[in-house]
């Protein structure tokens, strides 16, 4: 017989009870040991909130740019200059793309030829005649779209042909050149007649598509035509387009050699070879510590150090250079001092370093930030990342604070500052905090279980939201709100390593809403709600057996942990209304099999939250 996963989180949940009853039995010199773990697979380099938690792509850091958690590229690249010579350590073999025929921009748009009607079968060549077609200026979109649109575009289909002069060929020799495009929702595009892709779907991201040699070769001076011809099958129509060429900036520099990598609870250790000089690199989590100042707090950062093996002292510079109009598209950057640090705003990026022997410059939408180390300077240093999300949790008719900003009064900026003060200290907290947790993994005797949960731990907090609920307590939100089915996936891990708070934050909002006028239903809400807003539950389907079966399994998990009634005594009519529901769904014949399982598992969901029920009854009069 197979069971299915709603089944198998109840199984796991079990198996964690099983984990923290051997963590009990280690002392506390195994805790501390840290467990040198090796992953090859992605993971959370730096989690912070879920709009900005870097990702690595591989075990690696210098053959492609790291991502952030929504699958967008983070365009950041890291040098190494020893004696003169660099090496890459970090990102791709290049930068974005330089702009021959660039897309449109906010302050200007670019001249082109278009019809809305269906040309003759050679629209797209050079030689065709588009005289006759109407002049406008792209990009062409919906008015209500926030990018930047010059002129309307409302109907099903559009022809454009943008014309374009190159002046010498021969200096685009040795490039390779690309054709970027955004559009909503379809569009097929040309260059000299040649087809060079079609998109069918819409992204956030500019698509770019390499020339293939063969559309080189009929690139010639003089005048060239790009043609595209999208249609719209919905509403918020977008067509913008444009050619690139290759930048070289630093395709000349040596890679790195990558010696080790050491993934932890809350950070991730590198080791590089460049030339005669080690550098080891350090991604730092401080929101996964247990310190409440620092929970959810979306601040986090790169520690890095040079070691030589040698006696000689080398003259080495560290650079690192982030393309932030390829994130955010034109916007104002902004450098101020405070304290002892530079700190750099891009949009909704902050980012410090120390100000003594570093230098920090913004030219074409790259902000490059770099510090001197050796020859009797530090051989060390830290770059500060932080990310304001901008939106507040509306809850009840009130904005909630992030937990790591209880009164309100702090900015991102105060955070940044007191962890770049502190770096040192919290890297060693880090230290002895993933001594612990990895010890604890580890007791499971199974090496690919142990590394799961590391990464797992990771996940969590680069997916959701910490705030302080009104009575004070701690709330923790996915993009859906209180989800109690993600909240059950999530609690096996959390149990394993011990972290009641974000168990009770999870589960906290569901009680409150239930004991409510909100909810009036005998059992509990599948959400309440889509971030920023809670407000009802989005779910269509209530999943009633599963979420009242999940909330008994997991707040018996939080008890038996405890061995402390007190958490299910202060919800404790809410646990036994859910429990009679239960029972009630148990007596009535509605499973057609007339077996133990159903289509939906029903059956086997109601004896296991039925059975969580009894446990919690016993621990009642136990504890």
């Amino acid at each position: 017989m197979q069971i299915n996963n709603k089944i198998g989180w109840g199984i796991r949940i079990i198996f964690s009870w099983m984990i923290f009853s051997l963590h009990a039995c280690c002392n506390d010199k195994e805790e501390n040991e840290v467990i040198p773990i090796c992953i090859a697979s992605n993971h959370s380099l730096m989690a912070l909130v879920p709009d900005f938690s870097i990702q690595t792509v591989g075990n690696t850091l210098h053959t492609k740019y790291p991502k952030l958690s929504r699958n967008k590229e983070f365009p950041m690249i890291g040098i190494l200059k020893v004696d003169g010579k660099s090496y890459r350590f970090m990102g791709g073999d290049s930068l974005r793309p330089f702009p021959l025929v660039p897309l449109s921009t906010i302050n200007c748009g670019w001249p082109a030829r278009y019809s809305y009607l269906h040309p003759k079968d050679d629209w797209m060549r050079k030689e065709y005649d588009d005289k006759e077609w109407y002049n406008g200026l792209g990009a062409w979109g919906a008015e209500n779209r926030p990018y930047p649109i010059h002129s309307t575009w409302t109907v099903a289909d559009i022809y454009i042909r943008r014309h374009f002069n190159i002046n010498d060929k021969k200096k685009l020799e040795g490039y390779k050149l690309y054709v970027c495009s955004k559009c909503d929702d379809h569009a097929e595009i040309y260059c000299n007649g040649e087809p060079i892709y079609q998109v069918d779907y819409f992204s956030n991201r500019i698509e770019c598509k390499q020339l293939s040699d063969e559309v080189v070769a009929k690139l010639h001076n003089g005048d060239n035509v790009i043609a595209a011809h999208g249609w719209n099958t919905k509403e918020n129509a977008l067509l913008d387009f444009g050619l690139y060429m290759e930048n070289k900036t630093y395709n000349d520099v040596d890679v790195a050699i990558l010696k080790q990598m050491n993934v932890q609870a809350t950070q991730t250790h590198y080791i590089y070879q460049c030339g005669d000089v080690e550098l080891y690199l350090d991604f730092v989590s401080p929101s996964l510590l247990l310190e409440q100042c620092l929970m959810g707090c979306p601040v986090g950062f790169i520690s890095y150090q040079i070691h030589s093996g040698k006696s000689e002292i080398h003259d080495v510079e560290i650079l690192f250079d982030i393309d932030t109009e390829w994130m955010f598209g034109k916007n104002r950057v902004e450098s101020l001092s405070e304290q002892d640090w530079c700190i750099v705003k891009s949009d909704s990026l902050y980012m410090g370093i120390a100000a003594e022997e570093t230098a920090y410059s913004y030219n074409e939408g790259h902000v490059l930030l770099s510090q001197k180390l050796g020859k009797n300077k530090k051989d060390q240093g830290v770059l500060l990342f932080g990310f304001n999300e901008g939106k507040g949790l509306q809850y009840e008719g009130e904005i909630l604070h992030p937990y790591w900003n209880k009164d309100g009064k702090k900015e991102l900026k105060d955070a940044l500052l007191f962890i770049g003060d502190n770096y040192k200290k919290l890297m060693r907290e880090c230290d002895r905090l993933d001594g612990q947790l990895n010890r604890r993994a580890f007791q499971t005797r199974i090496p690919s279980f142990a590394r799961q949960m590391i990464l797992d731990y990771r996940k969590f907090i680069s997916e959701h939201r910490f705030v302080m609920s009104q009575s004070g307590d701690l709330f923790c939100f996915g993009d859906t709100l209180a989800n109690v089915r993600e909240s059950y996936s999530n609690f096996p891990i959390l149990l394993s390593l011990n972290r009641m708070d974000w168990m009770k934050g999870l589960l906290e909002p569901v009680f409150e809403y239930c004991e409510n006028d909100y909810w009036r239903k005998s059992y509990p809400p599948y959400d309440i709600g889509i971030y920023p807003i809670a407000n009802r539950q989005v779910k269509v389907d209530d999943y009633a057996v599963e979420m009242a079966a999940d909330m008994l399994i997991m707040i018996t998990a939080i008890v038996e942990a405890e061995q402390d009634f007190g958490y299910a005594d202060a919800h404790w009519n809410l646990l036994c209304l859910w429990a009679d529901y239960l029972r009630e769904k148990m007596k009535k014949e509605v499973y057609p099999c007339g077996g133990l399982l159903n289509e939906d598992d029903e059956r086997v969901k109601c004896v296991l939250g039925l059975m969580a029920y009894r446990k919690l009854i016993q621990l009642k009069e136990s504890v």
